[in-house]
């Protein structure tokens, strides 16, 4: 009890950052930080306004550029081609076959999935709107904010590189529950969210606050995972880091070994 006390009390500091934070020009922090990425990944950083996560994101594009390319969600054209590929028909099949399964097991309840590719834009949106992003985008920036040999100002022109190195050194407390704006895998439909349905109400939903209350005490993890084993032997999972149940790995098509899609 004293633990999650002690959890919620930091979560409401972590909200509540020192004024010198919101104090960083964000159109400095823009430029310094796009000097050392490719076009697409300072691009998305445009659309995130608040310089927290603006940070984070760009800590997790720096980490991650080795692989960038290969993750990098798909746009408008790719998004069409591969729905009306015979890749996607593989994945709705095996998508049926998981459910049936499910159903015959788990009389009065069903599987939902979302099949559709979430787009760049709708990443961007959800890691705006993001409380943990929030917290741990202020958490970093606060901590930065205290390096006096880091100046946070136009006139340093050593910023890009003092930025880079620095973020590779230092991690977000706590950790964000979201893969930054690009890389999550349900942008290359490598990823599928299942939920659980009863009646056409979802009762086990892809929700972080439902994990221990919902999936595993009344042990939806489990069943769903009989399910994938028994009928979808394309997918791994689920996800553990962040811990989501429902989140399941699409293999079939993509043979590369790729790092989780939260921050590294």
């Amino acid at each position: 009890m004293l633990t999650e006390r002690l959890n919620v009390l930091l979560t409401v500091a972590l909200m509540t950052a020192p004024m010198q934070v919101q104090a960083v020009d964000p159109l400095v922090l823009q430029n310094a930080l796009a000097g050392n990425l490719p076009a697409k990944a300072a691009d998305a950083l445009e659309g995130i306004p608040e310089p927290g996560p603006k940070l984070l994101a760009a800590r997790s594009y720096y980490r991650s550029l080795v692989h960038l390319d290969s993750r990098w969600s798909w746009d408008e054209a790719k998004i069409a081609a591969f729905q009306d590929s015979p890749e996607h028909k593989a994945l709705l099949a095996e998508i049926d076959r998981i459910a049936r399964h499910f159903s015959q097991n788990n009389p009065d309840y069903a599987l939902f999935a979302n099949t559709k590719v979430r787009s760049l834009d709708q990443q961007i949106a959800s890691w705006n709107s993001n409380a943990s992003v929030k917290v741990a985008g202020e958490s970093l920036l606060g901590t930065l904010a205290n390096e006096s040999n880091i100046p946070l100002t136009a006139d340093n022109a050593n910023l890009p590189e003092q930025l880079k190195t620095w973020l590779g050194a230092h991690a977000p407390v706590p950790r964000p529950n979201l893969a930054a704006p690009g890389l999550s895998a349900h942008g290359q439909m490598r990823a599928i969210d299942f939920q659980i349905e009863k009646n056409g109400a979802l009762i086990a939903p892809a929700d972080t606050a439902m994990v221990d209350s919902v999936w595993r005490a009344q042990g939806w993890d489990a069943k769903l995972k009989t399910s994938i084993m028994e009928a979808g032997p394309s997918f791994q999972g689920p996800l553990l880091s962040p811990d989501e149940p429902w989140h399941y790995t699409y293999t079939a098509n993509n043979q590369e070994h790729l790092p989780d899609e939260t921050i590294p």
